[in-house]
């Protein structure tokens, strides 16, 4: 950084160095000076609504607000005097006496230590004692519990605005609003609809930047503080995207999912990665399960090994399918063992989808927020990598323009500059097997025309299927070198499990294997291959037709690390214990190994993950 970019100031009588185009708020919080605020956050545009974060500048009439005020060389700026305390002490009287904020039925409260609400810390650090200004009682403030997961009390609310400000500049749904006037001004959703009713997605964005207990998460909500939580960064497993997250955890019970700040993804999650994955599942397998009969009775884990290394010695070929949403660790594990002990290659992936990987120099996420131009080419991310969605959705709020070429219509079809028709050239045989892949094809007009529009476009990013003939691949491998490509790969840890050579294709064989973790299968009936040993977390139709059921653990529990749709290689980490009957799937297939006559050794497998 140049010395011109630099510009010096002194904050509370210490000089300080600054950023040009910094906020008075941003150079203190650089320098380590605490400037009170409420409206204002991180990652999100400043307002200066609350007026909380009024200073003393020199040589400026009044009190700024600290968050949009910018800095100037020689500027003089003080953060603590009685005439900023007593403005700050009045704004929090009003605030308090706007709606009901009666803290002592309110989930985020605490004392002056524990407390969870930013408006309450201002509250105590400002000596509020009583209400200055008696709030009115006869107002009667709605509550909105229309969202599955999580509500809207506006009594609590301070129309601070972050949540309406998250939903446009962080995921860009733009679905809240205000409603009404003055004293009645209310957060709404669309045209003052119920949120349950609206556009909402309930990616939890809003929530998550909520300094009240106006948004209140339903699965959390009342279960303790954050001071008695355990915070652990970690990668959602939900698709490839790999978002990074919050894991908030107590007595080993996972409470809460958030968006980690710092991370890619920007703190932005989607309803799967942020609540569905913490909604009820079916129920846990615990200990192996080995069929007598016509029942399923529970064994322990030796006279479950045996009963499959007997049975897997006697067969003339052993397939094996395997969840994409395992780490690079257990695939790895997987494949050493079917290949190694049981001598079979008849090993393939439950579900995902890889499209070619070296058409040019690939993406990041970054790339996709600040791209101007964006070709979406045989895919959905509305269905398939939603938060790469919303990124897509923020890229247009800056005026990227956006290209379609598909063969069906996605939720981005109205945003389109122009869309293109994908054919199906696919052979259609009489047999299911015998059409393995649908491809598609875009005519040379049709590429022509996508070169010529891609070509004003400084940093054009195109998101593509797989699927997509050799002719289209060529065509995007020959785009200029300031293309960038991103691959819209469906399963979590598909592209982990290719560079292992696992991708899903129908199997054959005497016995199966099938290492599903916690996956339940969508819907997939189990292949008819005579005996089956199903490794599942779940209870599910795949353990309830097996003849042995061995327990797995759930994404939780697991260590390792997953490869995302960007190639980069993220951490699967354990946020709980898992319970003590249950091993994690190296440690079953090396006891396997063992009991096969053969022998499978922890590093032998972390090395061979390590290969990818």
């Amino acid at each position: 950084m140049s010395g011109t970019d630099l510009v010096h100031l002194t904050i509370d009588g210490r000089v300080v160095e600054a950023q040009a185009g910094q906020t008075v708020y941003e150079a203190a919080a650089a320098a380590g000076i605490r400037i009170p605020v409420l409206c204002h956050h991180p990652r999100l545009k400043p307002q200066g609504a609350c007026r909380i974060c009024l200073v003393e500048i020199e040589k400026q009439r009044g009190l700024q607000p600290a968050c949009t005020f910018p800095v100037t060389e020689g500027m003089v700026v003080r953060t603590d005097t009685p005439a900023i305390f007593a403005s700050r002490k009045a704004t929090l009287h009003l605030i308090f006496s706007e709606r009901t904020h009666y803290c002592m039925f309110c989930p985020v409260s605490g004392s002056v230590e524990t407390s969870d609400c930013e408006l309450q810390k201002l509250g105590y650090e400002h000596g509020l004692e009583c209400w200055a200004y008696a709030p009115d009682y006869r107002k009667h403030w709605p509550l909105d519990a229309s969202r599955r997961f999580f509500v809207m009390d506006h009594g609590r609310c301070i129309l601070c605005r972050r949540c309406i400000r998250a939903c446009e500049e962080i995921a860009a749904n733009h679905t809240l609003g205000l409603a009404q006037r003055g004293a009645r001004t209310l957060v709404c959703a669309d045209d003052e609809v119920p949120f349950g009713e609206s556009s909402c997605v309930s990616c939890g964005t809003c929530l998550q930047v909520c300094p009240t207990g106006a948004l209140q998460d339903r699965g959390s909500v009342y279960l303790g503080r954050e001071s008695h939580f355990t915070r652990t960064a970690a990668t959602c497993v939900g698709c490839a995207m790999g978002c990074g997250i919050q894991a908030v955890a107590l007595d080993n019970h996972l409470l809460r999912i958030e968006g980690d700040w710092n991370a890619p993804n920007g703190g932005l999650l989607c309803a799967e990665g942020r609540f569905e994955v913490l909604e009820p599942k079916p129920a846990r397998i615990l200990k192996p399960l080995i069929r007598r009969g016509d029942h399923q009775v529970e064994a322990d884990w030796e006279e479950a090994l045996a009963r499959v290394a007997g049975r897997f010695s006697e067969a003339q070929l052993v397939a094996g399918v395997v969840s994409p949403r395992l780490p690079s660790e257990s695939l790895a594990a997987f494949a050493c063992f079917f290949h190694e002990v049981l001598e079979s290659s008849e090993v393939a992936l439950l579900e995902g989808e890889v499209p070619p990987l070296e058409l040019g120099a690939l993406a990041s996420l970054r790339d996709v927020s600040d791209s101007d131009c964006l070709v979406l080419i045989g895919g959905n991310p509305g269905e398939h990598q939603k938060v790469l969605h919303h990124l897509i959705r923020r890229a247009l709020d800056q005026g990227a323009r956006l290209l379609i070429v598909n063969d069906e219509s996605t939720d981005l079809d109205p945003w389109a500059e122009f869309h293109l028709d994908l054919e199906d050239i696919s052979f259609h045989a009489a047999s299911p097997f015998e059409k393995l892949k649908t491809t598609y094809h875009l005519r040379i007009s049709g590429i022509v025309q996508l070169r010529k529009a891609i070509e004003p476009a400084q940093r054009p990013v195109l998101l593509y299927g797989s699927g997509l003939s050799s002719t289209v691949y060529a065509a995007l491998r020959s785009l200029p070198s300031k293309a960038r490509f991103l691959p819209l790969v469906r399963g979590t840890n598909a592209i982990g499990a290719a560079r292992l050579g696992l991708y899903p294709h129908p199997v054959r064989g005497d016995a199966l294997y099938a290492l599903l973790g916690d996956d339940l299968a969508n819907g997939q009936g189990l292949p008819s291959l005579g005996y089956s040993v199903v490794q599942a977390a779940f209870r599910s139709s795949w353990t309830d037709a097996a003849d042995v059921v061995l327990p797995s653990p759930i994404w939780a529990e697991q260590r390792g690390h997953i490869i995302n749709l960007e190639a980069r290689r993220l951490p699967v980490v354990p946020l709980l214990q898992p319970p003590a009957s249950v091993r994690a799937p190296w440690q079953t297939f090396a006891n396997l190994a063992r009991r096969m006559g053969e022998s499978l050794s922890h590093e032998t497998l972390d090395q061979l993950s390590r290969l990818e």
